[in-house]
This record gives C-alpha cells, sequence and structure tokens, in this order.
C-alpha cells in the first residue's frame, strides 16, 4: 500500500511537471501564432500598399488574390475578381492567346520579366502595363505571381520621341534637299569643326561625294597651308557671330588659283558655341556675272534711247503729217472748184459737140478724145477725193465703217508706188483708183485713219520686198478681204520669198527689220499695238514663196445681229 502511494505520489508531480511544460509549450505556440499573424498582417499591409498591383494566379489561370494597388489600378474589388479567370483582363481573346502561348508556354515557364502588354480595367479602358512573373510551387500545388506598373506614360512618351524622331529626320531630309538645290557651295561644322552637312554644289566643287565629306576637317580636304589659314577662320567663330572674308585658294578641279568670298553663321545651343553654317562664292564668276549684268542694263538703256528716239521721231512726224494734211486739205478745196468748174464745162462741150457737128470721122475722132479727157478728169477727182478724206482730221473714238472703204483708201494712197511696182489684185480683180467703194460692206467699229496706217504699213513692206524681183510680171500681191465667222479678215499675199525664219517668231517686236537700207522695225511694232487696241488680231507666216499678213477685225454688234 505504501508503494502504491508512493508511485501515486510520483504520477502527480510527473503530471504537475507535464502540466507545467504544456503550459509552456502553449504560451510559446500562441506567442509563436502572434507573431506568425503580426508577420501576416505586415506582409499583408507591405503587399496592399505597394506601389505595383499584385496577382496571384493558380495552375488554372485564375485569379486567387490580389493587393489594393490592384483593385486602385485595375477597379475591381477584390471580392468581385477572386475567382475570376485572368483573360478578362485582356483587351482582347487574342491577346490572351497570344500571351498564354507565346510568353507562358502554356504554363510551362519559370520567371518573366519587362512584358509590355496591353490591359483593360473595368471600365474598360485600355492601358499598356509592363509585367513581371514568378511560377512557385507548394503543398498545395502550382501558382504565379504577378506585378502590373501602368507604364502609359512611358509607353506615350516613348512614341512621341519615335515621332519626333522621325519629324526630326523628315527635316534633316528637308534640309538636305533645301541645301542640295540651291546653287552655291554650302557647308555645315559642328562645335568641333568637323562637317555634319554640305549641299550638292559643295561636293561638285571638291569633286568628292558627300560620304566624304562628312565628319572631315579643313586639314582632310585642304593642302597644310590653306588647311591651317582655314583653320585659324573657323577658331574666330567661337567669339564672333558673324564673319565675311575674302580668301585666295586653289581650286581643286582646275588647280587654279582663284578668290572666295566666304560667310559663316554662328550657331548656338543654351548658350553654348554648336558650330556653324558656311556659304562660299567663286568671285570669278561673281564678276563674269556683274560684267554680265553691266552688259545687259547698258544693252537695255541703248534700247530704250532708241525707243525714245523713234517716239520722238514718230512724233515730229506726226506733226509733220499734221501740217500736210492741213495743206492737203487746202489744196484739194482750191484745186477741187476749178475742178468741179473744168468738168461741168467740158460736159457741156461734149453736149455741143454731140448736138451741133453733123456725124463725120472728126466728130468721132472728137468724141473718142473727149471720153479720155473724161477719164482723166474723173481721175483726178478721185485723188482729190482720197487726199480729201486722208487729210480730215484724225478722231479718237471709234465709229463704225465699212472697211472695205478704208483698204480702198489705203490701196489709194499708196498707188502712186505700188502702180510702179507690182499689179495688185483686190479679191480677184486688178485694183484701180475708178474701183467701186461700196462693191462690199463689213461693217467695223474702228478708228479710221489708225486702221489706214495698218493697211499702208503693210503694204509697203511688201512694196520694198517686191522692188527686189527684177521683172515687173514676176510680182504679184494679192489682197483679200472676206467674212469668216463673227471677224472680218484682211489677207495680204505676196510672192517675195517670205519672212525670214530666224526673226519670224519676233516680226511684231520693235527693232526686227529685214531691211537693210531702211527701216528700224518699228511699223509692225505699231501696227499690232493699234489691232490689238481694237480687239483684234495681226499674224504673219510663210506660205509657197511669199509672206502672208492677216488682220482681223471684230464686226460691229448689229453686223453680227443682221447675220
Amino acid at each position: 500500500m505504501k508503494d502504491l502511494l508512493s508511485k501515486i505520489l510520483d504520477l502527480e508531480q510527473e503530471i504537475t511537471v507535464l502540466k507545467s511544460q504544456n503550459r509552456r509549450i502553449l504560451e510559446c505556440a500562441i506567442a509563436e501564432k502572434k507573431e506568425l499573424e503580426r508577420l501576416a498582417s505586415k506582409a499583408k499591409l507591405f503587399f496592399d500598399n505597394s506601389d505595383l498591383a499584385y496577382m496571384v494566379l493558380d495552375e488554372h489561370q485564375c485569379i486567387i488574390e490580389v493587393n489594393e494597388t490592384f483593385s486602385k489600378l485595375l477597379g475591381y474589388g477584390r471580392g468581385e475578381i477572386l475567382g475570376v479567370y485572368v483573360k478578362k483582363l485582356f483587351t482582347t481573346p487574342k491577346r490572351y492567346e497570344k500571351w498564354w502561348r507565346e510568353y507562358l508556354h502554356e504554363g510551362n515557364f519559370e520567371s518573366i520579366s519587362s512584358l509590355e502588354y496591353r490591359l483593360r480595367t473595368k471600365n474598360r479602358q485600355s492601358f499598356w502595363a509592363e509585367l513581371y512573373g514568378r511560377r512557385f510551387v507548394d503543398t498545395e500545388g502550382s501558382y504565379s505571381i504577378w506585378s502590373i506598373r501602368d507604364i502609359n506614360l512611358r509607353v506615350k512618351s516613348r512614341n512621341t520621341i519615335a515621332k519626333l524622331n522621325l519629324k526630326y529626320q523628315k527635316q534633316l531630309r528637308d534640309i538636305e534637299t533645301i541645301l542640295d538645290i540651291i546653287p552655291v557651295p554650302v557647308f555645315i561644322k559642328d562645335r568641333h569643326f568637323r562637317y555634319i552637312g554640305c549641299s550638292r554644289a559643295y561636293c561638285a566643287y571638291f569633286g568628292l561625294k558627300k560620304e566624304d565629306v562628312l565628319g572631315k576637317t579643313v586639314f582632310d580636304l585642304y593642302p597644310v597651308e590653306i588647311a591651317k589659314r582655314l583653320s585659324k577662320k573657323d577658331q574666330e567663330m567661337l567669339t564672333c557671330n558673324l564673319q565675311v572674308y575674302k580668301t585666295t585658294t586653289i581650286a581643286p578641279l582646275t588647280n587654279k588659283e582663284i578668290t572666295l568670298e566666304i560667310q559663316k553663321k554662328r550657331m548656338m545651343r543654351n548658350g553654348v558655341f554648336d558650330g556653324f553654317v558656311g556659304v562660299f562664292i567663286d568671285m570669278t564668276e561673281a564678276e563674269k556675272q556683274e560684267i554680265y549684268l553691266q552688259n545687259r542694263i547698258r544693252e537695255e538703256l541703248d534700247k530704250n534711247l532708241k525707243i525714245q528716239a523713234i517716239y520722238q521721231e514718230e512724233m515730229v512726224r506726226n506733226a509733220k503729217f499734221s501740217a500736210i494734211g492741213q495743206m492737203a486739205a487746202g489744196i484739194t478745196h482750191e484745186i477741187n472748184t476749178p475742178l468741179t468748174y473744168v468738168k461741168g464745162n467740158f460736159e457741156m462741150l461734149v453736149e455741143d459737140i454731140m448736138a451741133a457737128l453733123p456725124d463725120s470721122s472728126r466728130k468721132n475722132l472728137m468724141l473718142k478724145d473727149s471720153k479720155s479727157i473724161q477719164e482723166g478728169i474723173e481721175r483726178i477727182e478721185s485723188i482729190i477725193e482720197t487726199m480729201r478724206e486722208a487729210s480730215q482730221k484724225s478722231r479718237e473714238q471709234k465709229e463704225k465703217v465699212n472697211l472695205f472703204e478704208l483698204l480702198c483708201a489705203s490701196l489709194a494712197l499708196s498707188y502712186n508706188r505700188s502702180k510702179q511696182i507690182v499689179a495688185i489684185s483686190m479679191n480677184d480683180k486688178i485694183f484701180d483708183l475708178s474701183l467701186s467703194k461700196s462693191e462690199y460692206h463689213f461693217t467695223c467699229n474702228v478708228q479710221k485713219q489708225r486702221i489706214e496706217q495698218v493697211f499702208v504699213i503693210i503694204l509697203n513692206n511688201a512694196l520694198d520686198e517686191l522692188v527686189k524681183i527684177e521683172s515687173f510680171e514676176k510680182r504679184t500681191l494679192h489682197v483679200k478681204i472676206f467674212k469668216e465667222d463673227q471677224t472680218v479678215v484682211v489677207r495680204f499675199c505676196d510672192n517675195a520669198g517670205g519672212i525670214d525664219a530666224a526673226i519670224l517668231p519676233r516680226i511684231f517686236e520693235p527693232f526686227e527689220s529685214t531691211k537693210e537700207s531702211s527701216g528700224i522695225g518699228i511699223g509692225l511694232n505699231i501696227a499690232q499695238q493699234i489691232i490689238t487696241q481694237h480687239e483684234g488680231e495681226i499674224i504673219a507666216y510663210n506660205e509657197k514663196e511669199g509672206a502672208v499678213f492677216e488682220v482681223r477685225l471684230p464686226l460691229a454688234k448689229e453686223s453680227i445681229h443682221a447675220l
């Protein structure tokens, strides 16, 4: 019994010891649990307050954990995103499939870093994200944890920089194109005085390709003595904004000594010297250009002086013509009075012969002579009528006239000369002073004397050329007047050999003439100005063995309606 009691006491002591040990173990376990809970809470605090969004995926790509940054970035609450397939975060199913197949290798990956991909928030706004992923395995299965960083601003900045680079590259190409267009040598140097740009003309001057110039210095392109001199001038650009100077050098392609004028403009970047742009001009060519310009100025001056002299001469001639016209008006008036008296008395004389004398050979002879005298009187009368019309005071305003009458008057004015040179045909009839001026009617609104002047200029030019043909019978001058649509055409055709092909395109320019002894080539220019002022056209061309001049004038409006 004593032994049993002793054993019971020993057992109670052991139980007491065990309880004490268990209490300590329990206290340690509780303390460890609290520490683990504190660490877990701290880890969750760090996890939720990270500037990166985190998500944990299971082996089926289902979201099983996210942090608060994830919810703020993508807009999903923790309760509504857990258990959802990560496919929902991608902008399109194809993007997810590409991510799963190409980057995750269908789940057989260890880690992925710096993967840039487009994701989509809860409100369906897409953004660029940088993804970091790592796969891990624990006792429960295979998982992966992913960090998500919003790099939208970074991508936009990068795209902007790329666009700017493209823009600057285009601007650089444009600048190079502009440089190549400039006909003078242009060059650009950096802060180290190396060539970083040049024009096509610069390369051509040295006979080099652009790649042979870029990155080089003057010591690579010039002889040493010249390079030292140019390098010293380059150094001066560090302290001056603009530089203009002349230097003597050797032309690379011709090896001739030439004088160049060099101009440079400094470039600054943030207040620091960043190189300069330069251009040089071969003064030899400039001097040639200057001499050429001086000669051209002198030629134009001489030409203008000649024109002025001609116009002054024309004014004097017009004054003479005006005086002659006044005198001719007086003469025709004085002649016309006795001519009327003679004509009337002659007609009475013819009547007396017819009535008083008996029929005989003598009477017939007298009547025959009377007919010749009658023709002479009518011819004098026609000449006086033409002179009277020509001597009338010219009026500045236009008037409706029969262009055929003006043409006949012009032929009559030239008749005294033309009858000695050629028989002029008028609409296929030989012209003489007895031709009826009312045979044709073409009404135009013109200044009579000015249009007559045009016709006389053309006629005189034709006569000047026809007189060079020796035989009278071989000379021809055909004048035709006809309607063509709403225009009256007056055509002059001769057989004097035509207009020289060298001056035909410039025949109406002043000072263009083929006359050797007379004429200065201003008549046709004046004729063209007159016809242009009348809204008409004058043209010249060669046909067969002669020249053709056509004057085209618009019909008067009343005549057009009458057609």
